[in-house]
């Protein structure tokens, strides 16, 4: 019965919370649980007659000298208001109970204009479909701007920072929700200037700018930005990401130990032009719609070519290597240092005699979107680690988002997490493959993979693919005529061929990565006994 009395209670005080009740607490046993709650609520222009102003902008309602430290709930929610309001010199930054999921802000706003915050101590701020936002000389750990026009960030310490589209579905039809049936409202004309992050994100952002940020250890990143700006930032080991950018422009960029990654689905989404910018002090060297550029003895940050067909880079040191839409492009005896060689599409490409040392991008060399008919020979390529970041493993070579048709042969890939990833239609012929998570994976259908040295990889080969929408079978891929130090047959005519097939089980030991859609085991029906130096097809020099 008391269980039962217990019961009720809670259920009375939850019921009291929707509707309005003043209750702050309820008891269970003995133990007492606040109730979260808003310190302050202001839900129209008429709940801030109270405060001091008028609230025009030379005089704003005034929200001062606050310090909450033993609050549980949100701090100030400020709903549908157009008068100017100024919340400054308040500590807003523990604000959870020692509830760690509570759902809690230090400042909330919704639906309003004319809000400035400044010099204030902030666990979380949360921005909604407001305009005329400003945040300065604040320190705390998140801010996030959602469907925001004119909202600026200024001379801040926050550890988190984004700013992004706000979807609201549309109306039910019959009972019925389709997710892709929505409004989508960008955040426009952002300014993220003089603040110092973990990491800044921007998430379809429209006209805006991120000026003099400092970035460690975190992300620079951005997915569909338009017309947005770069310019005077530091990012230092941390990653500087954009995905699908339109007119994104980079000025005065110092990148630090960083690690740089972009996508998309057109050539343009590829070409980040970083304008005097610096990689690990080394200029960043970018070229666009220059035919047979020859270039030889560059040491560079970065070396960059875009609408660059018929181009030759020979003996360059550098931190890496993007090649953009540029067909019949040679990289050949250089050295790139931690960054890798991406190139997306561009075809009939030359690649080779490189070394690779590789510990921050994602991939060693990498034939992305747009590629085919390339050939990556006798690289070799180093990774430092089998893992690019949590749950996501790292490739020594990469062609596994290309169109196929890329020949592999000669080049020696180690530990790596997977050390060649393979899509369909390659052929894949003396490589040297050692000491990697998985050794080589393929994808697709239609590779030839013969007379490759396969060295004490975690699992020697997979025929595996995680793309749930896509039909794959493996039943064209030829792996005979490989050797194995996994192999443990005997060749008792002495011919130099195992006599029994060489199998490699599917689904063991697992990667961890995604759940295959489609996985079959790897059969080598001719496994040779010694490992392969001077392969059929494979020119040395």
């Amino acid at each position: 019965m008391r269980v039962l009395f217990s019961m009720l209670m809670v259920l009375s005080a939850l019921t009291g919370l929707a509707v309005g009740s003043q209750s702050t607490e309820f008891t269970v046993s003995s133990m007492t649980f606040p109730l979260a709650s808003d310190y302050i609520s202001i839900k129209s222009n008429a709940d801030l007659v109270d405060y001091r102003g008028s609230g025009t902008a030379d005089d704003p309602y005034v929200i001062e000298g606050i310090s909450l430290d033993d609050h549980v709930g949100s701090g100030i929610v400020i709903k549908n208001t157009d008068a100017h309001i100024l919340i400054r010199n308040c500590t807003l930054d523990d604000l959870s109970g020692g509830y760690e999921y509570l759902d809690r802000v230090s400042v909330r706003v919704d639906n309003a204009k004319n809000v400035r915050v400044e010099d204030c101590s902030v666990e979380g701020v949360e921005v909604e479909d407001a305009e005329n936002m400003r945040f300065e000389d604040c320190t705390g750990e998140h801010i996030s701007f959602s469907g925001v026009k004119d909202g600026t960030i200024k001379n801040s310490r926050i550890r988190s920072v984004l700013v992004q589209q706000i979807m609201t579905p549309d109306p039910f039809t019959e009972g019925s929700f389709d997710p892709f049936n929505v409004t989508i409202k960008p955040s426009q004309n952002c300014l993220i200037t003089s603040c110092s992050s973990f990491e800044i994100v921007l998430l379809s952002v429209e006209n805006s700018a991120v000026e003099g940020c400092h970035v460690e250890d975190g992300w620079l990143m951005a997915f569909s930005p338009v017309d947005v700006i770069f310019r005077d930032n530091e990012v230092v080991n941390a990653t500087l990401e954009m995905n699908m950018p339109s007119n994104a422009t980079f000025e005065n960029m110092t990148l630090v130990e960083p690690r740089i990654s972009s996508a998309g689905f057109s050539s343009e989404h590829y070409a980040l032009n970083l304008k005097n910018s610096t990689v690990d002090g080394k200029e960043v060297f970018y070229y666009e719609n220059q035919r047979g550029l020859e270039l030889k003895d560059l040491d560079a940050g970065y070396v960059w070519l875009v609408n660059c067909p018929e181009s030759r880079i020979e003996a360059v040191e550098a931190f890496g290597i993007f090649v953009v839409n540029s067909s019949d492009v040679t990289i050949e005896g250089s050295k790139i240092d931690q960054g890798g060689i991406h190139l997306a599409f561009s075809s009939d490409c030359w690649i080779s005699n490189n070394t690779v040392n590789n510990s921050r991008a994602r991939e060693g060399i990498k034939l992305d979107v747009g590629c085919s008919n390339n050939t990556l020979r006798q690289n070799v390529v180093t990774k430092s680690g089998r893992y690019y970041a949590s749950g996501i493993m790292s490739s020594g070579i990469d062609t596994s988002s290309s169109e196929g048709h890329n020949t592999i042969s000669g080049n020696v890939v180690t530990n790596a997490g997977v050390g060649l990833d393979v899509g369909r239609k390659n052929t894949i012929i003396g490589n040297t493959i050692a000491n990697n998570a998985i050794g080589l994976r393929a994808s697709d259908d239609h590779n030839e993979i013969a007379q490759n040295n396969f060295v004490y990889n975690g699992i020697d080969a997979q025929q595996r693919s995680t793309i749930a929408w896509k039909d794959v079978s493996f039943a064209n891929n030829s792996w005979d005529g490989n050797f194995w130090t996994s192999y443990r047959g005997e060749d008792e005519d002495g011919d130099g061929v195992g006599d029994t097939l060489h199998v490699v089980p599917a689904g063991w030991p697992s990667s961890g990565e995604a759940e295959a859609v489609a996985e079959e085991q790897v059969v080598d029906n001719a496994p040779m006994m010694e490992p392969i130096s001077d392969p059929v097809g494979v020119d040395s020099n």
